[in-house]
């Protein structure tokens, strides 16, 4: 087993650089800006963090601070829960194992992502359907769009779960006109969907089960 760290939290839109984490907004120092950005939607182990920090846009600023700063804000952030520290045998585990057990949010509002830039994110990847299949994009950004307003409106995951495996009283009753969208899917093909909202930053981890990571 392996130790993988990831972000915590949303960013606020506008204004100072400000983490939103079960509700209450946190202000980072710069180095920590950076290494939380950094772990946003990524799950690195600790000896990748600093190099990954390095060869981003604002890699001249994590090499001014330094390794030992960074280990230092890494272990800072850990503490305050802004970072997580996950078990798992590689990335994808470590990121499955976390979403199952999360409260998510989107990480902007819906009306905000443009499609161009839905698409991109959406069929960036080799081995996903071809561009010309305007038809199956369509279905497919429709799909999504959709998890992502349920997301908006109620983000417990390990609820979801139960629900695509038959327990519908999970979730509120609000969320039951989004039924169809939800048998699209199987717990596995779910959370491959959340995974890479969350690698794409779409949506953010507000807070963790303790008991299940």
């Amino acid at each position: 087993m392996r130790e993988f760290y990831t972000a915590i939290g949303v960013k606020q839109e506008s204004g100072p650089f400000c983490v939103i984490k079960q509700g209450e907004r946190v202000f980072l120092a710069r180095t920590e800006q950076l290494l939380w950005t950094t772990l946003q939607g990524q799950f690195l182990e600790k000896d990748e963090i600093y190099p990954e920090m390095c060869s981003e846009k604002a890699g001249s600023c994590a090499k001014k601070a330094g390794e030992e700063e960074v280990s230092y804000c890494l272990r800072r952030l850990t503490n305050r829960r802004l970072v997580v520290k996950v078990m798992a045998n590689g990335a994808e585990d470590a990121q499955k194992m976390l979403l199952k057990s999360s409260v998510v949010v989107p990480a902007a509002p819906v009306f905000e992502i443009a499609a161009s830039a839905f698409f991109r994110r959406a069929f960036c990847e080799p081995g996903t359907v071809s561009s010309h299949d305007k038809l199956w994009r369509k279905q497919w950004e429709q799909r999504e769009r959709s998890v992502l307003k349920m997301l908006g409106i109620f983000g417990d995951v390990s609820k979801y779960l139960e629900a695509i495996e038959g327990s519908q009283e999970a979730l509120p009753k609000r969320l039951l006109k989004y039924r169809d969208v939800l048998e699209m899917y199987d717990r596995e093909s779910f959370l491959r969907t959340l995974c890479r909202l969350h690698e794409q930053k779409m949506i953010g981890i507000l807070t963790v089960q303790e008991n299940e990571v």
